[in-house]
């Protein structure tokens, strides 16, 4: 993935990629300063009691570039799908099915970031006091990636809900707000999402 190109593709004035698909790239980027502060605690004996959590933060985050690329192409062609849904004949009978069914996909791939988000959340508190403090500040914009991408995950959930069954739409409801008062603790960070 270019980084020129993808900046030109998100300025382009089309829908796609748009603030889902960059959500996706933020959380890959506070995964990836995540995973530089590990790195950095590793080289020095001085952070020893760092080196346990940074081991198991690369462990556990490893392949996240493929996972963060995958989502921002997921998150393009869920928002395509809703768009092929409505533009079905509104005489169509299976028309409103489509739409249903293409916005739970396109509320279900923002509410998997969210998901990934909560993963990395857990362990920034692992490695939280013990990291390379000359690092310090780049764990911070770890932090503050990974509650963007939190934010714009929920966001676009939300955007999708209006189309889908209430059973459903509720249960998609209670997960995204349990998980995002848990990534608000995990971090010490408000997240300010409510108008979503």
């Amino acid at each position: 993935m270019d980084i020129k190109e993808t900046l030109s593709n998100i300025s382009s004035g089309q829908p796609t990629p748009g603030g889902g698909a960059v959500g996706w790239l933020a959380w890959g980027q506070g995964t990836a300063l995540l995973r530089m502060v590990s790195n950095l605690t590793l080289k020095s004996k001085k952070w020893l009691e760092g080196h346990g959590p940074s081991e198991s933060i690369i462990s556990k985050t490893m392949g996240f570039e493929d996972t963060a690329i995958n989502g921002y192409r997921e998150d393009c062609k869920a928002y395509d799908t809703v768009v092929d849904a409505y533009r079905l004949d509104k005489e169509d009978p299976g028309r409103r099915s489509a739409i249903e069914s293409a916005s739970i996909i396109a509320a279900e791939v923002p509410l998997d970031l969210v998901s990934k988000v909560h993963e990395v959340s857990l362990l920034h508190i692992e490695i939280n006091g013990n990291h390379n403090r000359n690092a310090h500040s780049d764990l911070m914009a770890s932090k503050q990636l990974l509650a963007t991408a939190s934010i714009i995950g929920a966001y676009n959930v939300a955007a999708n809900l209006p189309e889908i069954p209430d059973h459903k739409r509720q249960a998609i409801e209670s997960k995204l707000s349990k998980m995002m008062d848990e990534i608000e603790n995990m971090l010490s960070i408000t997240l300010d999402w409510s108008e979503s």
